[in-house]
């Protein structure tokens, strides 16, 4: 089965592509990876919520009401409230367009097996768009399937209609499970399969997902198998890559820690400042490292979703010289005992061989008229 086969290969041709070791580039792809990585996960990631809200009243407690002095300024704290959601939204959306943009430039250095960002970035900005805006036009009705149960759950018992209970919740959840599901393996197959399609046949997002339907539809078994090993493979790995994330960045961050507590100690308030500095230079590294330690993950598992995208369908193959130097250097790693181990094939063979070997003529010693027997033994 392709979807099986394509493990090892994917490994020979993620080899290839980060051998000889070089740091540049090694850096550059970490840069990207921070965009188009899902860091172990197969889908979305959903809040798990505010475990510290407080459900029952103070009084309850035998406390006293806190007492407030003068009035709460309301249309401040509504100010302060919808401006940093603006903030926080405006950094959402720009992040998430870089981040379609860099898809193309990770696909771009992979078929290339040259990592550059400024130059592809230009060269696939409207491919990006346009991705960027398929993402955000899946993400709001999903947004809205999920969010709209629950708020209809919530007015029905502010409502009197019904009890706000972890049953009530708890019936949401596979309703939700199933549309995070779906989410998740349609923003994973737009990145990983669509947008080689894009790329290969320059079309837009939807007509890409449509000729990629037809290979998709032909092939479900092997893209199937696909998703249940990629899970699989990001969970071990994420795991893995993540605990040696923390274990790096806990010795990292120790110089970094202690250098902000001698500056705020001994400089106080200009100390404050001069740590600000330190403390971003502290967070640049560590989102470095995390992408330096998942680079090589990240593209293992785009290189195993082009073979298998090529596998499947040879118009559709973003790498086929990867894909042919990797499948020769295994078939040569195959063969390679038969071609330099011939005294092992010799002693394994010997007892079914060396009658036919025995009786086999010399050419030499016909030529020669010699009738010795076995001399060229």
């Amino acid at each position: 089965m392709k979807a099986i086969d394509n493990l090892s290969d994917a490994i020979d041709v993620t080899r290839d592509f980060l051998t000889p070791i070089s740091v540049g580039q090694w850096l550059r792809l970490a840069v990207i990876v921070l965009f188009v990585a899902s860091f172990g996960v197969g889908g979305p990631a959903f809040s798990g919520g505010n475990a510290g809200t407080v459900t029952t009243d103070p009084m309850e407690q035998g406390g006293a009401l806190p007492v407030v002095e003068g009035e709460i300024p309301t249309s401040e704290l509504l100010f302060w409230g919808l401006a940093f959601l603006a903030v926080g939204l405006v950094i959402w959306l720009a992040y998430g367009f870089v981040a379609a943009v860099m898809t193309f430039v990770f696909l771009e250095s992979l078929r290339t097996s040259d990592v550059h960002i400024r130059q592809y970035f230009r060269a696939h900005l409207s491919r990006g768009l346009r991705l960027f805006l398929f993402r955000i036009g899946l993400t709001l009705p999903t947004v809205i399937l999920l969010v709209g149960p629950i708020l209809a759950i919530v007015f029905l018992a502010m409502g009197g209609q019904g009890a706000l209970t972890f049953g009530s919740i708890l019936v949401f959840l596979p309703y939700a499970i199933v549309i995070g599901l779906l989410y998740g393996i349609l923003m994973q197959f737009t990145s990983i399969f669509v947008a080689p399609v894009m790329m290969i046949e320059d079309r837009g997002v939807l007509a890409a997902w449509r000729r990629f339907w037809t290979t998709l539809r032909a092939n479900w078994a092997e893209y199937g198998v696909f998703v249940l090993l990629i899970w699989i493979l990001r969970l071990v790995a994420g795991v893995a890559a993540w605990f040696v994330v923390s274990i790096v960045g806990l010795i990292l961050a120790i110089p970094f820690v202690v250098s902000i507590v001698i500056l705020v100690f001994v400089l106080g308030p200009i100390g404050g400042i001069l740590s600000i500095p330190v403390g971003l230079l502290g967070v640049a590294l560590g989102l470095l490292l995390i992408g330096v330690v998942w680079a090589p993950l990240v593209t293992y598992f785009e290189y195993y979703a082009l073979l298998l995208l090529g596998d499947t369908d040879a118009d559709l193959d973003l790498i086929p010289d990867q894909r042919a130097a990797a499948r020769a250097e295994s078939a040569n790693w195959r063969t390679r005992p038969d071609e330099t181990g011939p005294s092992d094939r010799n002693s394994i063979d010997e007892s079914d061989d060396s009658s036919g070997w025995i009786d086999e003529p010399d050419e030499t010693d016909e030529a020669d008229g010699s009738d010795e027997e076995g001399s060229w033994r």
